[in-house]
């Protein structure tokens, strides 16, 4: 009888309120008590409390109903069920007229699988937006993440995070300060110092937009990627597909492998890693070789890097190509180097500059020993002219060449086929006795270690003439292919960018 009594009650309270739809009704409680003699201002409901305001229903264990402003505080296992969302929590203040949900302790809220918990979420039901500032956790099933504030959009699926953000998703980990999530795309925006771990990569950045979905990043703002291989990637922005193990690198381009000890920069590139991985740089682009003591500076338009295999790789310069080390300079139009059989070869116009020495031909290619220049290969319209004094060159040419070195330093020349020198011999006191031409089928020439010519030693059939210094016919003095390109030569490595 006493249950049919509250009930009817219940019913009684109800029916004014039911033409104000913005109204919270009561619709079901065990016990509804009221002391006006107290002071209060509210009604105590106890026992299977449930209110009904618009679609959304609430229930608890007991209530403090203050239904003249249009309100209520929950206690015990409150629940809200409104759209797709169900909540719970320990207790709750809601304002029928704001629609603003103050919902405290063990608070859990499941949108649709993704479950956000918490102790203290504030939520605007008209608005249909909430946040958190005292720490909370999203668990969904592809990721967790937590977070000391957060603001909670279901009708987009749209989450902003801030503080001690981390997210967890079985490919990645990532932690930032500040975050834009979207659980229906997918899209992350990263605002502040933020890592993204990987499998393979490290990610440091302060500004990105990452897509959990495509796995599509951009980053911006000189972000860093870092590989377990000590390959690190920076640039203005980078646009970076896990996909396909792509990324392209815009604007101040700083791409470095510590286990290979180069560097290589510009403003524009591309990497593949997947093999064969590959890449290349591009716009005032360059590459620094640090692996000896003696750093290589390589420069041209576009740089290309291919790793077919553990065991072979190459590399490949095209247009305006110079190089620079203390001991050695080049130019030409395009290099290929091949790590297997360790053979660089220069195209179009190749120079090269030794000491004192010129080298020039059709094609050029040096063969590595160690990581150096162990002998040179000159192909067709070989000629190498040697610096000896004010307008005295040293010069011989044929149709190829071997030069061979030492530490990058020549030692020792072969001229072969249709060999022709012109020699200034000096005495001990290097004094000028002579000028030697020579012709032959072959012909070596012997460097001194002060860079100077020691001796030539020439076939049996060759034939020569030695004029007196003062005697020397202008016309004797060089070879008709003679040309010395001083002019030409990096004199340092800030030099290799002159065009």
């Amino acid at each position: 009888m006493k249950r049919k009594l509250v009930t009817f009650l219940v019913i009684l309270i109800s029916l004014p309120v039911f033409s104000e739809t913005r109204n919270i009704i009561l619709e079901q409680c065990d016990v509804l008590s009221f002391d006006k003699s107290t002071g209060a201002q509210y009604q105590v409901l106890k026992g299977n409390v449930r209110f009904r305001h618009e679609n959304a229903l609430m229930f608890c264990d007991s209530a403090y109903f203050y239904d003249t402003n249009n309100s209520f505080d929950a206690f015990g296992h409150v629940k809200v069920i409104d759209k797709n969302s169900t909540m719970t929590s320990d207790k709750m203040f809601y304002d029928g007229n704001t629609t603003l949900m103050k919902i405290r302790n063990n608070v859990t809220v499941n949108n649709e699988g993704t479950v956000l918990t918490t102790n203290t979420l504030d939520f605007i039901r008209n608005k249909n937006y909430g946040y958190y500032i005292g720490g909370g956790k999203i668990v969904d099933p592809e990721y967790e993440l937590v977070s000391q504030k957060g603001y909670y959009y279901p009708d987009t699926k749209t989450y902003f995070f801030k503080k001690d953000v981390v997210l967890t998703h079985p490919d990645y980990v990532v932690t930032t300060d500040s975050m834009q999530f979207n659980n229906e795309s997918g899209q992350m925006v990263l605002i502040g110092p933020s890592c993204v771990r990987e499998k393979d990569y490290t990610i440091y950045t302060s500004n990105a937009k990452m897509n959990k979905q495509t796995k599509i990043s951009r980053l911006y703002d000189y972000s860093v990627i870092v590989s377990k291989d000590g390959q690190r990637l920076t640039a203005d922005s980078i646009f970076y597909d896990m996909n396909l193990e792509l990324a392209k690198a815009y604007h101040n381009v700083d791409a470095q492998d510590s286990s290979q000890k180069v560097i290589g920069r510009g403003n524009y590139a591309e990497f593949w890693k997947k093999y064969p991985s590959k890449g290349y740089i591009t716009d005032h682009s360059y590459v620094i070789d640090y692996s000896e003591k003696d750093s290589l500076f390589l420069t041209g338009d576009t740089i290309y890097g291919v790793e077919i295999d553990s065991s072979r790789s190459e590399v490949r310069a095209y247009h305006h190509v110079k190089f620079y080390r203390d001991d050695m300079q080049g130019k030409c139009d395009s290099m290929v180097y091949v790590s297997d059989d360790s053979i660089l070869t220069m195209y179009g116009s190749p120079i090269i500059w030794s000491e004192e020495s010129q080298l020039t031909g059709d094609q050029i290619d040096i063969y590595m020993k160690n990581q150096k220049a162990d002998h040179i290969h000159i192909t067709k319209n070989a000629m190498i002219v040697q610096y000896e004094d004010e307008d005295m060159f040293n010069q011989l040419s044929g149709k190829e060449s071997m030069a061979y070195l030492k530490n990058n330093k020549l030692t020792r020349v072969d001229m072969l086929g249709e060999a022709i020198s012109i020699y200034y011999s000096k005495d001990e006191k290097d004094a000028l006795v002579g000028v030697n031409k020579a012709k032959g089928n072959a012909m070596t020439i012997f460097m001194k270690s002060n860079k100077k010519v020691d001796k030539i030693v020439m076939t049996p059939d060759s034939e020569g003439v030695l004029y007196p210094p003062l005697r020397v016919p202008e016309e004797e003095k060089r070879l008709s292919k003679f040309k010395w390109l001083e002019d030409q030569r990096p004199k340092s490595k800030e030099d290799i960018f002159v065009k």
